[in-house]
């Protein structure tokens, strides 16, 4: 035991192959900075957006540490086909500062909520040109980020889905000599107004593309006159009542075709007009 003694911490003895791992470890105590960061920042690997719209890039993130006035977040953003990020965006005590020099000069809104963790912004008017890479980089010290959160924009070509449902019967058996009425009704979200319209076009039997024949809007019926039914078409409906049909006088045998109805009520339109097979029948055979 004297020997141990006069010997210090001789007497002490440690592993081989620890030594190094012990001592930096001792080292980094000593120093103060032997920490893992506790903030976890989540963002979703890909979001598909429509051109011309708004596009939310959520970021969220958990830390351990209560988010005072020193947290803050940056975004920045790697185009298609670049090779380092383009910082735009940049959040700290309650102000947002957009990066002005950049393709998303005044396009950009801070949307997110420190309180609630939530690091999102949003890009209006989303264009092409926008696809690409985004980072979000969130520090709360003493914690910080490892690695920034990241997500791949793409934007796809916008749709537009009609709010306008237009029906008409898939075929029509109507005897020659007669009058045949085309019905056509359709629905719509928004109200009936100056600006609704009616159109109607003919694709006669042999033929490759339709030929418009009649057009309606503001109370006004117009006919075109140079085509096979000229002076014979009529306007049947009631736009008040949804009902856009219209009336052939004294049907012939050259009348059959495919006729389509297409309504526009502003800012719903249809997306494909429907159609309605007209079969002109010998008087007397009509199956109808």
């Amino acid at each position: 035991m004297a020997a141990a003694a006069a010997g210090g911490g001789a007497g002490w003895r440690v592993a081989p192959g620890r030594a190094p791992a012990l001592m930096l470890a001792a080292a980094a105590a000593a120093l103060g900075f032997l920490r893992i960061s506790a903030l976890d920042v989540k963002t979703p690997e890909e979001l598909f957006v429509e051109n011309g719209t708004e596009a939310r890039l959520p970021c969220t993130f958990s830390s351990s540490e209560v988010i005072s006035s020193l947290a803050s977040i940056s975004w920045s953003f790697q185009p298609e086909g670049a090779t380092t990020p383009i910082s735009f965006f940049y959040y700290s005590q309650g102000n947002a500062f957009p990066t002005k020099d950049t393709p998303l000069k005044n396009r950009i809104s801070w949307t997110g909520d420190l309180n609630k963790k939530d690091a999102s912004v949003s890009i209006a008017n989303v264009q092409f040109r926008d696809n690409g890479t985004y980072f979000c980089d969130v520090k709360n010290p003493p914690d910080i980020v490892v690695k920034p959160g990241e997500m791949r924009l793409r934007v796809v070509q916008r749709v537009i889905v009609s709010a306008v449902d237009v029906k008409t019967p898939e075929e029509l058996f109507v005897e020659n000599g007669t009058e045949a009425r085309l019905p056509c009704t359709f629905s719509s979200s928004e109200v009936i107004s100056c600006a609704t319209s009616v159109s109607w076009s003919v694709q006669p039997e042999g033929a490759t593309t339709p030929i418009s024949f009649f057009y309606y809007s503001q109370g006004n019926a117009y006919l075109r006159k140079d085509t096979p039914f000229k002076n014979r078409i009529s306007w049947t409906g009631d736009l008040n009542k949804k009902d856009a049909s219209v009336s052939i006088a004294n049907v012939q045998f050259q009348d059959n075709g495919t006729y389509f109805c297409d309504v526009k009520n502003p800012p719903d339109i249809v997306f494909m007009p429907v159609e309605i097979r007209l079969r002109v029948v010998q008087r007397g055979t009509s199956p109808h």
